[in-house]
């Protein structure tokens, strides 16, 4: 099986991922709640590619008081090797985000299914169907609230499997 038919096998577990979560969802007052998104930095330690950083995005929707359906995408630049060696990623994931009680910061945790691909098709990276699963943090700000989160993840390429560890901070809106 090539790279491609597993990311496009990677890809239709996604959509369907992401149809039963909106299907099944509880109806709550968190329903009341529009979904949010978030934008902020990423940095990512890999071990094929060293440290890269990038920007990346989240919509969030609630399925209940407790549990969200997170939808990310990021990019991330390799590039302290210089231009002419730099390598770029792309790595959207699908996310279960369980929050746990909390008043001043609320820690929460999330679990899913991703891809990291590389747009240039360089080879030099490992790109391939993704397992994450993470730890993060949100505070409240006035208007928004300011989120922090280390979320490990296994890249299952063809030939073998390597670990990818980004730590993000940013801005939910």
């Amino acid at each position: 099986m090539d790279v491609s038919a597993i990311l496009r096998n990677s890809l239709r577990i996604v959509v369907l991922l992401l149809i039963f979560s909106m299907g099944s969802s509880v109806s709550s007052s968190a329903q009341l709640t529009n979904s949010r998104f978030g934008l902020g930095f990423n940095t990512l330690l890999s071990a094929d590619n060293g440290l890269g950083m990038g920007f990346r995005g989240r919509i969030s929707t609630p399925i209940n008081a407790d549990l969200s359906f997170g939808l990310d995408a990021g990019i991330t630049g390799f590039i302290l090797g210089g231009r002419d060696d730099a390598t770029w990623v792309i790595d959207p994931q699908v996310s279960l985000i369980v929050t746990l009680p909390g008043v001043e910061r609320a820690p929460y945790f999330l679990f899913g299914l991703g891809a990291m691909l590389d747009p240039s098709d360089s080879g030099d990276t490992l790109t391939g169907p993704t397992l994450h699963g993470g730890i993060g943090w949100v505070k409240p700000l006035r208007e928004s609230v300011l989120f922090y989160e280390l979320n490990p993840a296994l890249v299952i390429g063809r030939e073998k499997v390597s670990a990818s560890i980004p730590f993000r901070i940013g801005v939910i809106f």
